[in-house]
């Protein structure tokens, strides 16, 4: 099972690549050095770099979230999540740079040490797994296309999953 969930890991982004459209290329080594940098100043607490490294009018697209966060709303997340996860750290494991798009698999590590939707402050150690499909435009990250296993975070911090009671 392990291998045929890695196999598609290593699948979605190519095919995200493809879906997502092309337009002409832009320098995917540089782009990929910038992504790294990004999550760096990410976990590193530099929100200033972040709003350096994202185009004033960035677009990401989160699975759930029915519109697209703004750099503004970007920095907002990000200050929520971390007073959540203080020790939140993304460990790349893959990179796909092609085009003016970067996809990116990434583990997140983190405790628990506020609430976060929800759910009370446990302690507990968490990871998540992430596919995120960044594009650029003028060496800036424009739009993003994110994936994480929310589902399985809160399912660590002991959240349970019911079905709705059948409606009338």
């Amino acid at each position: 099972m392990r291998r045929n969930l890695a196999i598609v890991v290593a699948l979605v982004p190519l095919a995200l690549l493809s879906a997502c459209g092309r337009s002409q290329s832009t320098q995917p080594a540089a782009n990929e050095r910038t992504v790294r940098e990004f999550f760096a100043a990410i976990d590193s607490g530099n929100l200033e770099r972040v709003r350096e490294l994202t185009a004033d009018d960035l677009a990401l697209h989160a699975l759930g979230v029915p519109e697209a966060l703004s750099k503004d709303g970007l920095v907002g997340a990000i200050k929520s999540f971390y007073a959540a996860f203080p020790d939140n750290r993304h460990v790349i494991e893959q990179t796909l740079a092609a085009d003016d798009r970067v996809a990116v698999v990434i583990t997140q590590h983190a405790t628990s040490k506020g609430p976060y939707e929800g759910a009370p402050a446990t302690d507990q150690r968490v990871t998540i797994a992430a596919i995120h499909i960044l594009k650029f435009r003028n060496g800036q990250i424009h739009e993003w296309w994110g994936l994480e296993d929310n589902l399985g975070l809160m399912q660590q911090l002991g959240m349970e999953l019911k079905p709705r009671a059948a409606q009338n």
